[in-house]
């Protein structure tokens, strides 16, 4: 795909030697209207019939759109992508299980899409640094369970050393109550086994548009 867009990128530039791929605006109304009406053969990542289908019923205006489709078209979390579509047509209807999570969900409409976004969400609504979130995210991942259910108790009860000096606060300690903790843990630990990487994604995205 590389490739192709290299070969022209090279053929316009015979006509056009100032041309620069990289001077492209990525928020074209025509690239989208084409990817909405399901004009995507040979478009990279864009082009099995299952993958139209939900351009045409998402109707992509941006960058982001194409990014959370490519997270969300897979084993998993294809799940979620009815509830995607609904809410990116009807973001009044967006509902956040705690106040903390709208700033971490907003470009989602609510939904968990990302690997870095549960690890937002370890470290907003639990204290906790980013080396642990990472190293939850990566046993999420890897179904280890016994790890999971130590941090689910970390996530909502928090953890203190031997001298009673907090390590991590927790979610009851950071104003979020109990069931509402252990149900955003939960969503989590579902999802977290197929989270895809935003940047991957995103990298995706830009050479498919």
């Amino acid at each position: 795909n590389l490739t192709i867009i290299d070969d022209a990128v090279k053929m316009i530039q015979r006509q056009n030697p100032d041309f620069c791929i990289e001077n492209i605006p990525t928020d074209s109304p025509e690239v989208y209207d084409m990817m909405s009406q399901g004009n995507s053969e040979g478009v990279f990542q864009f082009e099995s019939a299952g993958m139209k289908r939900v351009l045409m019923n998402l109707r992509p205006e941006g960058l982001e759109d194409l990014i959370a489709v490519i997270s969300l078209y897979r084993p998993g979390p294809m799940d979620s992508i009815p509830r995607y579509i609904h809410n990116r047509h009807h973001p009044q209807e967006v509902r956040y299980a705690h106040p903390l999570l709208k700033p971490i969900l907003q470009v989602t409409y609510g939904c968990i899409v990302y690997q870095e976004q549960v690890m937002q969400i370890f470290r907003q609504l639990a204290g906790y640094s980013l080396g642990r979130a990472d190293v939850v995210r990566r046993a999420m991942s890897k179904k280890k369970h016994d790890v999971m259910q130590m941090e689910r108790e970390i996530f909502i009860h928090g953890l203190t050393d031997d001298k009673g000096n907090i390590q991590v606060d927790g979610c009851i300690r950071r104003g979020v109550p109990q069931k509402t903790a252990e149900a955003i843990f939960d969503e989590m630990s579902s999802f977290a086994s197929y989270a895809f990487n935003k940047s991957h994604a995103c990298a995706y995205a830009v050479v498919a548009y």
